[in-house]
């Protein structure tokens, strides 16, 4: 899955999900370039197939506007509806995002390792000015994904975007009270998934990932 992949299916997540409604004018291309770290071109060549697909349209001094919501049908990823549906998410993700991390430092470019930083660091602002972050948390783990160059890895991840939120949301609200302590840990894990990417040790990325997404886990089910 390239980036300009990555950015069309989350743009049309945001329309799909109605954030985004008919007739709604979506951000700018420095905007959604701001937020998912990539460059104008990758943004562009996502609107262009947005418009090709007539899900938008361009209209002079407006920007881009929605003309047309797809059937949500065309992402289909179980829902968690349940304590144990949100189990076995869990498991999901650390057997195929384990994988991925892996795959991610034998195979990431210099600039997919850029936008994993990028990432990373977007997550530390949030948490130091007390903001949930799951966008940006989804934005690191999406970008490994990425990395990994495997569209079979990284389309399930992305079709699960709404449980990946719902997990995050629910995590930070049982975790202990959200304090600083909390944010270090988090970010302490992730940096070890992103020094073993930039050391390329895929072992120790494998590991430091399923070492993360257990400890996520725990904080949610055993109030760690």
């Amino acid at each position: 899955m390239t980036l300009g992949d990555r950015v069309y299916d989350e743009i049309l997540h945001l329309i799909i999900n109605a954030k985004i409604p008919e007739g709604g004018r979506l951000p700018t291309e420095a905007q959604f370039c701001q937020l998912y770290s990539v460059s104008r071109t990758v943004v562009r060549d996502a609107l262009s197939r947005l418009r090709i697909d007539g899900v938008i349209t361009s209209r002079q001094g407006q920007g881009s506007i929605v003309v047309r919501r797809p059937n949500a049908g065309v992402f289909s990823f179980p829902f968690v509806s349940s304590i144990a549906d949100m189990q076995r998410f869990f498991e999901f993700r650390q057997l195929v995002e384990g994988e991925a991390a892996a795959l991610a430092a034998a195979r990431r470019s210099p600039d997919e390792l850029a936008r994993i930083r990028a990432a990373f660091d977007a997550v530390s602002r949030a948490l130091a000015s007390n903001e949930p972050g799951v966008e940006e948390d989804l934005a690191f783990h999406f970008a490994i994904a990425d990395a990994a160059h495997n569209k079979f890895l990284a389309t399930p991840l992305i079709s699960a975007r709404d449980n990946y939120i719902q997990c995050i949301q629910f995590a930070r609200a049982l975790s202990a009270k959200p304090d600083e302590r909390l944010g270090q840990r988090l970010q302490s894990e992730h940096r070890r998934i992103l020094e073993a990417i930039e050391a390329a040790d895929d072992q120790a990325a494998r590991t430091a990932m399923i070492a993360h997404l257990t400890n996520t886990r725990d904080r949610v089910f055993l109030g760690d």
